[in-house]
């Protein structure tokens, strides 16, 4: 399962988008403004950090423009102004594009305004990300283009050129307060450092009933096979849980943590294995060639042998 696909079913899980984040208050009142003064630019680039809801914004910037409530999930809405594109796997691909430019170059049917959302913005390839730029060149009257990124650096420069930034600033505090109000489990703490302090990624493991991944990752090195984890590893999303795994294993080379089974293990091929989980992690994230089982077979296997006694 794709880290788009899990952030969607979280989207319609935990009702985000009939919620107003605390941390994003802010960038929609500016949305507001500057639409009220006919001033909202036709290309909006919305960024966050991974977990933090970039695609919630979006989800709220068109409906907003749209003038339909605003507490619906706009991909699942059928509505003759709205194109939603996410990616297929790791790309969004030239065909989705080509459709997109086609939808604006139309006029609004019962809408004042049309608007485009191209979810994941960074999954664009190079091919589909120059078919995007004439339309973001010059954009329609009365059509609007929102991009959603939480890596807006993976993005071609003349397409963030292109458009104007609104991020959502990560705010910690907040959000801790936020989830506290949400969950009541004893190990938020843990959660939070699992996932970054990222409060969306925190709600997505807790709805998916994934407990701590730390006591996982001991019975690992103990096991007589470590690849017989790896289908309990793929239930989960797996940009994630290299996200997490990277968390542990960089504490244990600041001597910040302590994992018994990995007592003997030496900072150096720590090190190395991060360096693989990074690899691992970037392969699953930019290409659809990525065989998810086999990555985590690998990791699996070099995270056991870092227990053995050298």
């Amino acid at each position: 399962m794709s880290a788009n696909k899990q952030g969607s079913d979280l989207w319609e899980q935990s009702d985000l988008c009939r919620e107003t984040l605390p941390w994003q208050q802010s960038v929609r009142q500016h949305v507001e403004e500057l639409l009220s003064r006919e001033q909202l630019p036709h290309a909006l680039l919305v960024v966050s950090a991974p977990g933090w809801g970039e695609c919630v914004l979006a989800n709220w910037i068109a409906l907003h423009l749209l003038e339909q409530p605003t507490d619906i999930v706009a991909r699942e809405l059928a509505h003759p102004d709205l194109r939603w594109i996410a990616p297929e796997g790791a790309v969004t691909k030239i065909d989705a594009i080509r459709e997109l430019n086609e939808f604006a170059v139309g006029t609004s049917q019962i809408a004042p305004r049309k608007v485009a959302v191209i979810e994941a913005a960074h999954t664009l390839n190079r091919n589909s990300a120059n078919a995007l730029l004439k339309t973001l060149e010059e954009p329609p009257k009365n059509t609007y283009l929102v991009l959603a990124s939480c890596h807006p650096g993976r993005l071609m420069a003349t397409i963030r050129s292109r458009c104007q930034l609104f991020k959502v600033r990560s705010q910690p505090a907040l959000a801790r307060s936020w989830l506290a109000e949400k969950l009541d489990v004893p190990d938020l703490q843990e959660r939070l450092f699992e996932y970054g302090d990222a409060p969306i990624s925190v709600l997505q493991g807790y709805y998916d009933g994934e407990s701590s991944l730390l006591g996982l990752l001991g019975e690992i090195v103990q096991a007589p096979s470590p690849t017989t984890y790896v289908q309990r590893l793929l239930e989960m999303d797996p940009v994630i849980l290299t996200g997490r795994w990277f968390r542990y294993a960089q504490a244990l080379v600041a001597g910040d943590l302590k994992i018994p089974e990995l007592e003997s293990a030496a900072p150096r091929t720590l090190l190395k294995f991060i360096d693989e989980l990074l690899w691992v992690r970037r392969q699953l994230e930019t290409t659809n060639s990525a065989n998810p089982r086999l990555l985590l077979e690998r990791l699996l296997v070099q995270w056991q042998s870092l227990g053995r006694r050298h």
